[in-house]
């Protein structure tokens, strides 16, 4: 194991040139900011080497647009930034001032059912929570709620101009009551809606290339909140003298009193920021429309965190970024799907979505051309131009005077030609025959340099190659497949069809001028850190989607329109009686496609028939499904007890309702809200069920993620403060015996101290696997609540059971040898405390919590690396 040095951090010297900074907050000069004045008045970002201004607000001025643009290292805005992340923006997430929003809605009479803002007015910020309790309350209000963009003047809810005022609870409040001016509140955090409040942002080019200035910005921005809570009055005297403020003392000091309660939630770290919980906040800006489905499903909350260690690149490499802003990119105009200019002039395609991934990981900006045909390209290619390929084969020719990185596309090479022409196996087959191909790309070079016998004519498009198969001036056109598909469906080239393949394939790579290693070096690092999810989420917007929904909506033509013929004539014949049955089964099948219905066979409980939408959830095709086992599909969260109570409900015509996961072919789970309803048949007995499921995988993804930990896995505290309740009353109700173990790693500052924090977080995922390996029984449960700290929750039918499981336990860890030379035993351990209750029991979570925490200091203080457990009554072991 390789040994990290100890290192001193010394005061950075205060006669050195200190790195400007500007801070640009969305709002007045007010308590609101106040831990960014006390870093100042305290000199914390001084003792950083930064010397920070605080750039005020006034209107017209965008927080984004202040950071993107450069014009402001740091930005404080509202929640809403997340959505600006999903769609694009480049921005990294630095810390929350505040652990939950004080924005609320003043009215002036009191709102006790959402209901009751039917046909209000609403004047607000665009601010995500008001927009997510706007969004609850629309389902239940007879009359639309009318809203207007914030004014920013309090009057105009004093005059009564609007009926409910978007505020910050820090804030409004204490002036309405100065004003002695009536007031009631609607806090959305009430009705479920809440999230971070004050996202401090920095650009994501400056989080790349300055991630060590970033973190002393946090770090110190952190000092001075922490500051700002003990020392309120100085602080606000400091704000008044520095800074033009429009409040009283006595506003700011009351302001200062409410504010704290936001900036530190009990333990919560200040300025602390979970994944979990900005996902939850990103499905409810989803399920207001600010994000679309597909950037929900792109979203990366760890790439939006800023994380100080995370930096992909050397610091020759961060050098280059921050001196390039711009680079110059060698890309195609007209190759559909792939990259083209479209009619906007905007560069679209699937290399283009790779590009904007790009420009979000480096901060820098990639600048297309727009009026060049292919040859002109590949000519400014060579003569070093443009600096990157965007979207090119390694050709022999190329790779003179480009490097490559590993591809990241692959289509074969087909031939496309009339549906009369057959399969074409080989290429030597066309000898003196015409194909069409486009001037520059690699079929044009492969085929000119291995068949020469074949005529090429050469074309400027893809399109003008099919043309050219449908007039006649070529037998076929050779190109990429996906190319070929795109372009036969979006122009309708009738009667074209593939007609050959060769195994070659367009190995499509991102190629870089050869004299440019290190920008070589950046662009394969970014190509590297896009994720399978962000991969798939791309094929599917290009390939799968505008293809081939494009070829089953041209089908679908050409089946319904003699089909309406039919109906029309049938509709003349038939009787109103018939053809409002006929309309009552048509929205039937609607209904069941939206809803994923299956039907299934009760006795056999086999499908018998399954909606397309059901069978694209799945991932079986609908013939595969049809006789299939219906608990086939379904994850081991059904007992047999439950299975058999559900059938036994169903064959009574009573309906079944609950959440389920599901299995998929590819062995992929997803979550639905089943409804189970009985089918029965003239004799009222019940043969059929029909299923009907609402996707609540977004949902339950989110859930699963609020009650996880992100660096171990394990559960986090949240979920162990509400299951050891719901374990306790369930041991209670079933008469067993309770078991609960408190772990802690021995010695495990020393190891942050020594190694550092990201070995100390390696340290922390390793034992936590070893303590999950050895509780994975069904009945066990693992939690990390602290730093170094595990809670066990589990089963044993004696004390001396969990003696010994627990015993093993802290010898298994001791085994993995994970060198710590700040413990007299030379290796990480670990001590644990536990207590056994037998069935029958009387005590509640917090006494058993206080009993077991005894006995966990206990062992610490007995020398660690040890187990000491005991039972209400009895010595401990």
């Amino acid at each position: 194991m390789v040994l990290l040095p100890r290192v001193a951090f010394a005061q950075p010297n205060t006669t050195e040139k200190l790195q400007l900074v500007t801070l640009q907050i969305n709002w007045n000069h007010q308590f609101q900011f106040a831990g960014f004045y006390a870093a100042i008045q305290q000199g914390y970002y001084r003792q950083a080497g930064l010397d920070v201004t605080v750039k005020g607000w006034k209107s017209g001025i965008n927080v984004l647009d202040e950071v993107v643009s450069g014009r402001a290292e740091f930005a404080v805005g509202y929640g809403t930034l997340m959505s600006d992340y999903a769609k694009g923006a480049p921005i990294s997430l630095v810390m929350a001032s505040f652990q939950f929003s004080p924005m609320v809605l003043l009215s002036h009479e009191p709102i006790n059912d959402l209901s009751e803002l039917s046909g209000k007015t609403v004047m607000h910020y665009g601010n995500l929570q008001i927009h997510g309790l706007l969004n609850k309350a629309k389902g239940l209000v007879e009359k639309p709620i009318k809203t207007l963009d914030s004014s920013g003047d309090l009057n105009d809810f004093i005059d009564k101009k609007v009926d409910l005022y978007a505020a910050y609870y820090t804030n409004e409040p204490y002036r309405l009551e100065q004003l002695g001016i009536p007031y009631y509140t609607l806090d959305p955090k009430t009705y479920g809606v809440q999230s971070y409040g004050d996202f401090v942002i920095t650009s994501k080019k400056l989080a790349q290339l300055e991630p060590d200035m970033v973190q002393k910005f946090k770090e110190a921005s952190i000092r001075g909140w922490k500051y700002a809570i003990h020392h309120q009055q100085e602080v606000v005297d400091f704000i008044i003298e520095q800074y033009p403020v429009v409040k009283s003392r006595e506003a700011l000091l009351a302001e200062a009193k409410v504010t704290t309660r936001y900036v530190q939630s009990g333990e919560v770290p200040i300025g602390m920021v979970e994944s979990s919980k900005l996902l939850a906040t990103a499905a409810g800006a989803k399920e207001v429309g600010l994000i679309s489905q597909e950037e929900y499903d792109r979203l990366d909350m760890q790439d939006f965190m800023f994380h100080e260690n995370r930096s992909l690149f050397t610091q020759k490499e961060l050098q280059y970024l921050a001196n390039n802003n711009v680079i110059r990119l060698a890309n195609d105009i007209n190759w559909e799907p792939f990259e083209f200019i479209d009619a906007k002039g905007r560069y679209r395609g699937i290399a283009a979505e790779y590009f904007q991934l790009f420009e979000k990981k480096l901060g820098i900006r990639f600048e297309v051309v727009k009026d060049k045909t292919w040859p002109e390209v590949v000519e400014m290619a060579k003569q070093g131009k443009l600096d990157v390929y965007s979207c090119a084969v390694a050709t022999e020719e190329r790779q003179e005077y480009m490097e490559f990185t590993e591809p990241y596309l692959s289509f074969p090479m087909v031939l496309a030609a009339d549906g009369d022409v057959g399969f074409i196996e080989r290429y030597d087959q066309l000898s003196g025959q015409t194909i069409a191909v486009v001037d520059g790309y690699w079929s044009h070079e492969y085929l000119k340099r291995q068949y020469p016998q074949i005529k090429l004519l050469v074309v400027k498009s893809v399109k003008e190659g099919l043309d050219a198969v449908i007039d006649g001036r070529a037998s076929a056109y050779s190109g990429n497949l996906a190319a070929i598909n795109f372009a036969i469906r979006k122009y309708g080239a009738e009667g074209v069809r593939i007609v050959g393949q060769l195994e070659e394939r367009f190995e499509l790579a991102l190629g870089v001028q050869k004299d440019n290693p290190v920008l070589f070096g950046i662009m394969q690092k970014a190509l590297n850190s896009v994720t399978e999810k962000e991969r798939q989420a791309i094929f599917d917007h290009w390939i799968r989607l505008q293809v081939v929904n494009k070829m089953d909506q041209r089908q679908l033509m050409e089946i319904l329109i003699p089909a309406g013929i039919i109906i029309l004539g049938l509709l003349v014949l038939l009787s109103i009686y018939s053809y409002q049955k006929r309309r009552q089964k048509g929205y039937i099948r609607q209904i069941h496609e939206l809803s994923y219905a299956t039907e299934v066979d009760i006795n056999t409980q086999t499908i018998v028939w399954a909606s397309d939408s059901f069978a694209k959830l799945s991932g079986y095709s609908k013939q595969e499904l049809q006789g299939m086992s219906y608990f086939k599909l379904v994850c081991d969260s059904l007992s047999e007890d439950v299975i058999s109570y559900i059938k036994s409900l169903l064959q009574q015509g009573k309906t079944w309702h609950g959440e389920v996961e599901g299995r998929k072919k590819s062995g992929h789970s997803y979550w639905v809200d089943l409804t189970l309803t009985p089918k029965k048949d003239l004799f009222g007995n019940v043969k059929r069920v029909i299923a009907t499921r609402v996707d609540i995988s977004d949902r339950k993804k989110v859930e699963k993620l609020s009650i996880t930990d992100v660096l171990t896995g394990l559960y986090n505290r949240r979920y162990f403060n509400e299951f050891i309740e719901i374990e306790l009353k369930r041991t209670q109700r079933e008469k067993l015996p309770f078991s609960l173990a408190m772990i802690d790693i021995d010695y495990f500052k020393g190891v942050n101290d020594y190694y550092g924090h990201p070995h100390g977080d390696v340290i922390l995922q390793q034992v936590s696997a070893q303590i999950k390996q050895a509780f994975s029984r069904s009945h066990d449960h693992v939690f990390r609540v602290g730093g170094e700290e595990f809670m066990v929750i589990a089963y044993f039918e004696s004390r001396q059971q969990c003696f010994e499981h627990l015993q093993a336990m802290s010898e298994q860890v001791e085994a993995l040898q994970l060198e710590n030379l700040a413990s007299p035993y030379g290796v990480v351990t670990i001590s644990t405390g536990a207590i056994f209750l037998e069935s029958g029991h009387s005590l509640d979570s917090e006494e058993i919590l206080q009993a077991v925490d005894k006995l966990l200091y206990q062992a610490k203080s007995s020398g660690r690396n040890q187990v000491v457990i005991t039972q209400p009554g009895e010595h401990e072991v």
